[in-house]
């Protein structure tokens, strides 16, 4: 059966739900899935219904854009092999971390390490001056002597160590949130960062004691994840691969490095802002003009447009014109314009390992969002569209998912005449 939103039962649910269940929104109510979450994701119920006509032992599952990890557990769940790439340090040992099998007593260990350690880190400058916008001195001096001890944690413990700790500095943060994204301006409710451990620990054992964990999950596939980008999947054989699920970034200056930048502070991963650029944005997407050091030159513009398709060269670099003349009279000069090649080069890249990948009859399912910068809409789901056909994909189909962008009207902000969307692109391998 070709699977199209016409056949996927949550866009069409009649409850009031089908507008959440494309989006993270729900991971709370999922074992394992609940231990970390982004703003950025899909929902298992989404990777479930790509998988409903698919048998496990005759496709392995990929995410070339693995985050903390929904499309692997998912797939585990349902008795998939599957593989994941991840670049993001943050997010790659969050997926980590839901995705290897542990005992009760593994959370007790970790708690009581966290919470009896005496040495505190020593963060810089720039991350103490950060962190305390968010927490009560009290937390602050708990969590230094936690990140003391996350940090000292034996490698095959640190990704479930990490992923208690930032949970708890969730709950314990003064700062609002939205998944991974803490908001220093806004405030919410917390709690001390002693009680905090407590709590996510009961959770987590919660999940690990419960009949299924012990009887179904830890007798599945364990994934396998690779940090590094998916612009080259070298490990991976050809025509290895029955199915890929995934959502890239988009194309909308939503800075990856920028949302987890709390967490890589707290850890003691990153001691400034330059710090972060160096280690973990420039090798994203770029998807953000905060990524743009270094690659705005002629040459660089100029490899990029050259090494995509002819017909999307000639209407993206209608756009870039666009984009550059806006730029010359707006307040913030925003360089959207050096955006657009680059981002689509390096999407082109993974699509063209993906299909290398894919075994005859291949999958994927591709949620994107368009955009609007400065005002210009950029239609990337119809750009993608092209790259895939460009390289060899079949059958390539976009579904309209859901409006989004609504929420977030600013006087300031331009956004597109006819609304933002998000979608789901179906391609085939012949």
């Amino acid at each position: 059966m070709k699977l199209t939103t016409d056949n996927l039962s949550l866009f069409s649910d009649s409850d009031g739900k089908s507008e959440k269940l494309p989006t993270n929104t729900l991971s709370h109510n999922y074992r394992i899935q609940r231990w970390a979450n982004f703003i950025a994701g899909y929902s298992i119920e989404f990777v479930e219904a790509c998988l409903s006509d698919k048998e496990p032992n005759e496709n392995v599952v990929l995410d070339p854009f693995l985050g903390c990890g929904t499309t692997l557990v998912a797939a585990r769940n349902l008795g998939f092999n599957s593989v994941g790439y991840e670049i993001h340090p943050i997010f790659y040992t969050l997926a980590q971390a839901k995705l290897k099998n542990y005992v009760s007593n593994d959370i007790d260990e970790i708690a009581y390490k966290l919470l009896t350690e005496t040495m505190p880190i020593k963060w810089s400058n720039d991350a103490h001056k950060f962190i305390a916008k968010m927490y009560s001195e009290a937390n602050r001096e708990a969590i230094s002597r936690a990140a003391t001890a996350v940090n000292s944690t034996q490698a095959a413990s640190k990704p479930l160590t990490v992923a208690l700790f930032l949970k708890a500095c969730e709950m314990a943060c003064d700062a609002q949130t939205d998944g991974i994204y803490k908001a220093p301006d806004s405030k919410k409710n917390s709690i001390l960062f002693q009680s905090a451990i407590e709590l996510v620990a009961s959770t987590f054992k919660e999940d690990i004691d419960s009949d299924w964990y012990k009887t179904h999950w830890v007798n599945q596939p364990i994934p396998c994840c690779h940090l590094k980008s998916a612009e080259s999947m070298v490990e991976l054989e050809n025509k290895s691969i029955g199915i890929c699920i995934t959502s890239p970034p988009y194309l909308n200056n939503f800075d990856f490095a920028e949302m987890t930048r709390l967490h890589l502070y707290l850890l003691g991963w990153a001691d400034s802002w330059k710090n972060i650029t160096q280690l973990v944005r420039k090798n994203l997407i770029i998807n953000t003009t905060t990524a743009l050091q270094n690659r705005k030159t002629h040459e660089f513009q100029t490899q990029k447009k050259d090494s995509l398709p002819l017909n999307l060269r000639e209407e993206l670099a209608l756009i870039v014109d666009e984009l550059s003349a806006e730029k010359k009279h707006r307040a913030g000069k925003k360089e959207y314009d050096f955006l657009v090649y680059p981002y689509y080069s390096q999407i082109q890249s993974v699509l063209q390992e993906v299909f290398r990948v894919l075994k005859s009859g291949g999958q994927v399912h591709w949620v994107i969002g368009d955009a609007a910068l400065y005002g210009i809409h950029i239609e990337t789901h119809q750009h993608t569209k092209t790259i895939m056909e460009t390289i060899g994909f079949s059958e390539v189909t976009i579904n309209f998912i859901r409006k989004r962008g609504h929420r977030w009207v600013l006087s300031k902000r331009d956004g597109a005449k006819k609304g933002l969307g998000e979608y789901h692109i179906v391609a085939y391998k012949s």
